[in-house]
C-alpha cells in the first residue's frame, strides 16, 4: 500500500489509528483493480514563538527568549492498494469492511472496469457507481502529482550515483508527453490542465508480457515474471547485431550488443532455453517497442519530455533501462525519458480529485 500526505500545513506524520473518511475511488482497468481513498489523521504540533528582548537582562528579569505551545491539527492521506481482478471479490471485501460508512453512497470509478463491474460493485457494496472518463482522470492524476507530490518525477540512469535523479516541482510541467502502459498503450499529449489530445496508443503493453509470459513460462503472477527477467540473460534468446555481422555495423553505426531480431536464436537453435532467458528477452521487446513509439510521438509533436505511467513498469529497473535507452536512441538524447512514483495510480487520483471536487467539504492538498 501506498499513501500521499495532503492537507494545509505541514506534513501528517505517521500515526496509528487514522479516520477513514468516505469519499474514495475504486478505478478498474483491464488487468488491476486500484483503490485510492483518503484518511484524517490527528497529531501535535510543537511551534515556536520568539519575543524581542532588546536591551533588556532576560536573566534577571526571569523572562524566557521563546515560548513554546502544542497544537493539535488534522491532516489528510491519500492512501493507494491494488488488487488483480481475478480477486474482485475481496477487493469489494476491503472496501465493504474498511471504507464504507452510512453516509457513503456514491463510489467514483473509471476504467474499462468501471463498466465491467459495475452490477456487482453496486450489488454488493449497495452504493451508486459514478463512472468518470478515463482520459480525463488520467491527467488530471498526472497533472497533480507533477505539480503537488515532492521528487514524483525521476529519471533513471543505470551505472550513475545516483541512479535515480528526481526532478523538483514546478508549476511550469506543460506541454508533455504522457505514456500510459497498462494492459495496452495510449499516448497522450498534454497541453493544459483541461486541454489534452489522445495521439496514439499500442495493443502491445502489459497485458502483452503478462499473457506471453505465461504461456512462455508457465509463470502466471506479474511480479513473479519480472523476478525471472531480472535474472536471466537475454542475448542467449535474442540475436544480436554481433550474431549477424559478425561485431558491429559500422556503417550504420550499429553496436555489436544491439538487438537485431528478439527471439531470433529460438528459431534455428536445438536447445531449450530458461524461463529467465525467455523472460528477459519478453520484456526487452516489448519496452524497447514502448520507447520506439514513444519517442516518434514525441518527436512528430515537438515535445522534448515524456512521462510514463502505469503499472507496467513498477520501478522495475531493467525496464526502466530499456525504455530510457531507446529514447535516447531513437531522438539521439533530444527527448527525455521520466518516470513516475506513484505510476499505477494516476487514473485511481485524478478520479478521487473528481469526487472530491463534486463533495461539500472544501479539501486542500499540499506537497
Amino acid at each position: 500500500m501506498q499513501d500521499l500526505r495532503g492537507g494545509c500545513g505541514p506534513p501528517a506524520p505517521l500515526c496509528p489509528g487514522p479516520e477513514f473518511c468516505p469519499v474514495y475511488v475504486s478505478p478498474a482497468g483491464g488487468s488491476l483493480t486500484k483503490l485510492a481513498y483518503y484518511s484524517t489523521v490527528q497529531h501535535k504540533v510543537a511551534k515556536v514563538r520568539s519575543f524581542d528582548h532588546s536591551g533588556k537582562d532576560t536573566e534577571r528579569d526571569h523572562e524566557p527568549p521563546y515560548e513554546i505551545s502544542v497544537q493539535e491539527e488534522i491532516t489528510a492521506r491519500l492512501h493507494f492498494i491494488k488488487f488483480e481482478n481475478t480477486y474482485i471479490e475481496a477487493c469489494l471485501d476491503f472496501i465493504k469492511d474498511h471504507l464504507v460508512n452510512t453516509e457513503t453512497k456514491v463510489i467514483q470509478a473509471t476504467g474499462g472496469g468501471a463498466y465491467k463491474f459495475k452490477d456487482l460493485i453496486e450489488e454488493k457494496l449497495r452504493l451508486k457507481v459514478d463512472k468518470e472518463d478515463v482520459m480525463t482522470c488520467l491527467i488530471k492524476g498526472c497533472n497533480f502529482v507533477l505539480k503537488n507530490i515532492p521528487h514524483e518525477a525521476f529519471v533513471y540512469q543505470k551505472d550513475s550515483d545516483p541512479e535515480f535523479r528526481f526532478q523538483t516541482n514546478h508549476p511550469h510541467i506543460f506541454p508533455y508527453l504522457l505514456v500510459n502502459i497498462g494492459s495496452g498503450v495510449s499516448i497522450v499529449k498534454v497541453e493544459t490542465e483541461d486541454r489534452f489530445e489522445w495521439v496514439g496508443g499500442s495493443s502491445i503493453g502489459g497485458g502483452t508480457f503478462w499473457g506471453l509470459g505465461a504461456l512462455l513460462t508457465k509463470t502466471k503472477k506479474f511480479d513473479e515474471l519480472l523476478h525471472l527477467a531480472s535474472r536471466g540473460q537475454h542475448s542467449n534468446v535474442d540475436m544480436l547485431v554481433r550474431d549477424v555481422y559478425g561485431g558491429a555495423h559500422q556503417t550504420l553505426g550499429l553496436s555489436g550488443n544491439l538487438i537485431a531480431s528478439s527471439f531470433g536464436k529460438s528459431a534455428t537453435a536445438d536447445q531449450e532455453f530458461s524461463k529467465e532467458d525467455m523472460a528477459k528477452s519478453l520484456l526487452h521487446m516489448i519496452s524497447n517497442d514502448i520507447g520506439q513509439l514513444a519517442c516518434l510521438h514525441a518527436r512528430l509533436h515537438s515535445l522534448d519530455r515524456v512521462y510514463f505511467g502505469g503499472f507496467f513498469i513498477r520501478g522495475h529497473p531493467v525496464t526502466m533501462r530499456t525504455i530510457t535507452y531507446s529514447i535516447n536512441f531513437f531522438s539521439k538524447g533530444e527527448v527525455q525519458a521520466l518516470f513516475l512514483r506513484h505510476e499505477g495510480y494516476l487514473g485511481a487520483i485524478g478520479a478521487f480529485l473528481k469526487g472530491a471536487e463534486q463533495d461539500s467539504e472544501s479539501r486542500c492538498w499540499c506537497p
